[in-house]
């Protein structure tokens, strides 16, 4: 699960948007100033930071400047500041976005998805997932199981993908369909299509490890888990 740390000083905005981000399937942690972001920074190793520039004890900016000395983790500002010098400074100090208050959640959602969007498509593109079952690499998007090929459809490996990059949990059908469908959680869609793709997927992975046994199990009521190897000993 994506895990965003919430910089800004002002309480109730700070408590409204972990509510929202919770609702979208987001982990989050909470900073009321720049002392307490930077040592949350270095202790929860958020993959995305929003950060106001208007804090208490350290700046925005000092922040941002301390995050850039150790990580490319990406960071959208949050302030009521307009000028365009903030703006460019932010983002010549290595921010990846901005976002200007009031602003609603619809554009923050998006603008977050854009670029967890443009961070993943880097670093996936670099990064083969594999275990003593699979194989995925994300560059040629081809997948095997026990050195055999898997003829999977896209949606298949970015299901995959998604549910062995998170093995050591169950995922709920709503994360899946926000986060390898791009649907809504608060739509009330049909989480069936969740259901389909994944027992397309479990019978190819079965077929290709020739076993009955589960290697992606269902939690009633909840969503579904990767077991890989550990699932299929006889």
């Amino acid at each position: 699960m994506t895990k965003i740390l919430v910089v800004e000083d002002e309480a109730g905005l700070r408590q409204g948007l972990e509510i929202n981000l919770r609702l979208e399937n987001y982990e989050t942690v909470q900073a009321g100033d720049g002392e307490e972001a930077i040592r949350l920074f270095h202790s929860e190793q958020p993959d995305l930071i929003l950060l106001d520039l208007m804090l208490p004890k350290r700046s925005g900016f000092e922040v941002l400047d301390h995050i850039r000395k150790y990580s490319k983790v990406p960071v959208i500002l949050l302030t009521a500041r307009g000028q365009e010098t903030d703006k460019v400074r932010g983002l010549r100090g290595g921010a990846d976005d901005y976002v200007t208050k009031p602003f609603g959640l619809q554009e923050l959602f998006a603008r977050i998805d854009a670029v967890m969007r443009r961070s993943e498509a880097t670093t996936a593109a670099r990064v083969v997932c594999e275990d003593d079952l699979i194989k995925l690499d994300p560059s040629t998007r081809e997948a095997s199981a026990r050195n055999q090929r898997l003829k999977l459809s896209p949606k298949e490996f970015d299901l995959l993908m998604y549910l062995f990059k998170n093995k050591e949990r169950v995922v709920p059908r709503d994360e899946l369909l926000s986060r390898v469908w791009n649907y809504r959680v608060d739509l009330n869609l049909n989480s069936r299509t969740v259901d389909t793709h994944v027992t397309r997927l479990r019978r190819k992975l079965q077929k290709a490890v020739g076993t009955e046994a589960a290697v992606i199990v269902a939690v009633a009521k909840i969503g579904y888990r990767y077991l890989g190897e550990a699932s299929t000993a006889a």
